[in-house]
């Protein structure tokens, strides 16, 4: 009988540990993880009660009290370990230690998905095997809203559903939100959550660029180019034109942003009071003045309590240096508190910008802001840049920290209610003005570089009074490979195949030969 009971204990020793490995395989208790337990513990019972004796006996001797004892620390850890998995399992934590952030959603994602009002489902189309890195990217975005779902399936395995949504290719997205669906063909945050804002968003709104006066043009692709803006603004849902005002008698009512990207000449009368009537019913305008632009703006912008430096500011804290940059392109790393730069931590670069400030005899109901200075070190020249060399001039120059970009808002007591189905806002209408003594930060040159595009883009949507597209977005993943040369891989290759083993072996000996005297 005691012959068969050990094997019995054995087999149920066994069973209980199949029982267990199938509970952590599976994460929850099955049939399959369950009755292998229950049937090993039985027959564990069945050891237990058949060599009682032998147990109690063997539970007694000296051995078994300090085997006890160490059998209780186990226990002990073990406790410790599984309260600790049950702590985390519950309250999930994860900590992103990448230089780039690569694992952690943009500020512009983590903001769009926390106001979603309405569900969206995502149906993602990938080939067996190949849905790991859109799994992960997915249950992210559905990590901070419950009204973000998704899907993802194999085509080849549901060919009616791909046939459905028209799925000609793997690695497909569709997003669905009340009826408007939005494609996406590229895994990457920065589209999936350009293609949120759109499926999400009642129409479009439309950005108009001023032409005719020397400005840059929204659709050329050199280095002193918008197209990189023109872009970007169109992933954020607004459409772009072009529009010429000295063949127009008044701005277009569905112009949410007018920009006036570089001018060199002045502005016609007659174009000045139409930017000016179309302010005054609730208008938005984007001027990016350099400091060859017309004198006219200057005159025009003291109505609005914006004054413009004749001057070209000067930075002199070498921080620009480390970034390959001039005195003559300032560099801006603290701002005022703006919604526009809620939460905006990142350095601008502004290349031969012009000073901006508030008048001192501001317009009466006009609020004037002061947005972003450069460093203390830096003045605004009043002089013609004729060498390289520049200095401070007191009495003559502007000391430092010099704004290079305000605002100014006006709210029209006088105007109607906003009754356009694309206007977010309530209450009576307002005015508003952001300039910026430069037009070259947001060329395609400088675009990308540090914070430009996202200052530009934050100031677009607050003129355009989409106010929750605020924020920092997500970056293209940094390529951080270490590219070694053909000598550097040859020292490389001696090192870790020669040199080290050599070493290794020559302490070895070293070691062996002490001990041995």
């Amino acid at each position: 009988m005691k012959k068969y009971a050990s094997i019995s204990g054995l087999v149920g020793l066994a069973l209980v540990l199949i029982g267990l490995a199938l509970y952590s395989i599976n994460g929850l208790f099955t049939a399959a993880s369950i009755v292998p337990a229950v049937i090993g513990l039985a027959l564990l019972a069945l050891y237990a009660v058949v060599h009682f004796n032998d147990i109690k006996a063997g539970l007694s001797s000296r051995s078994a009290k300090f085997g006890s004892n160490a059998l209780l620390m186990i226990l002990v850890v073990l406790g410790i370990l599984i309260v600790i998995n049950i702590l985390l399992s519950r309250f999930n934590y994860r900590l992103d230690t990448t230089a780039a952030r690569q694992f952690s959603l943009a500020d512009q994602t983590r903001k769009v998905l926390k106001g979603l009002d309405k569900d969206v489902k995502v149906y993602g189309f990938f080939k067996a095997g190949e849905d790991q890195m859109a799994n992960e990217l997915l249950a992210e975005y559905a990590n901070y809203s419950q009204r973000f779902t998704f899907e993802i399936t194999d085509p080849d395995k549901k060919p009616g559903l791909a046939k459905k949504h028209q799925i000609r290719s793997y690695g497909t997205m569709v997003l669905q939100c009340e009826g408007k669906e939005e494609r996406l063909e590229k895994l990457q945050e920065e589209s999936l959550t350009n293609a949120l804002i759109k499926v999400t968003r009642e129409g479009e709104k439309k950005i108009y660029f001023t032409t005719g006066h020397g400005e840059k043009d929204p659709d050329a692709s050199e280095k002193t180019g918008l197209s990189f803006a023109k872009e970007a603004i169109v992933q954020q849902n607004y459409q772009v034109e072009k529009i010429l005002l000295a063949e127009r008698d008044s701005i277009p009512g569905d112009c949410a942003v007018l920009i006036l990207s570089g001018p060199t000449t002045d502005l016609f009368p007659k174009e000045a009071d139409m930017i000016t009537r179309y302010l005054e019913r609730g208008g938005n305008v984007l001027a990016l003045l350099d400091p060859d632009a017309g004198d006219g703006y200057v005159n025009w912008l003291n109505t609005w309590g914006v004054k413009l430096g004749k001057d070209i500011v000067i930075d002199a804290s070498g921080i620009g240096q480390l970034f390959g940059a001039g005195p003559t392109i300032p560099i801006v790393s603290q701002y005022e508190k703006h919604a526009i730069t809620k939460d905006f931590n990142v350095m601008t670069f502004f290349p031969e910008t012009r000073s901006v400030s508030r008048n001192s005899e501001t317009a009466s109901g006009v609020n004037v802001s002061e947005i972003a200075k450069t460093s203390p070190q830096s003045w605004a020249e009043t002089s013609p840049l004729t060498s390289d060399k520049v200095s401070y001039d007191a009495g003559a120059d502007l000391k430092g920290p010099v704004t290079v970009f305000a605002v100014a808002e006006k709210t029209l007591t006088d105007a109607p209610v906003k009754t356009s189905a694309l206007d977010l806002s309530s209450g009576p209408l307002k005015a508003r003005l952001a300039v910026i003594g430069d037009s070259d930060f947001c060329s395609n040159g400088y675009f990308k570089v540090q914070g430009n595009g996202d200052f530009f883009l934050n100031t677009v949507n607050w003129l355009a009074e989409e106010e929750d597209l605020i924020s920092i977005r997500a970056r293209d993943p940094e390529d951080r490979r270490l590219n070694l040369t053909q000598k550097q891989s040859r020292i490389l290759l001696y090192l870790g195949v020669i040199v080290m083993p050599l070493l290794i072996l020559a302490a070895g000996v070293w070691v062996y030969r002490s001990r041995k005297k």
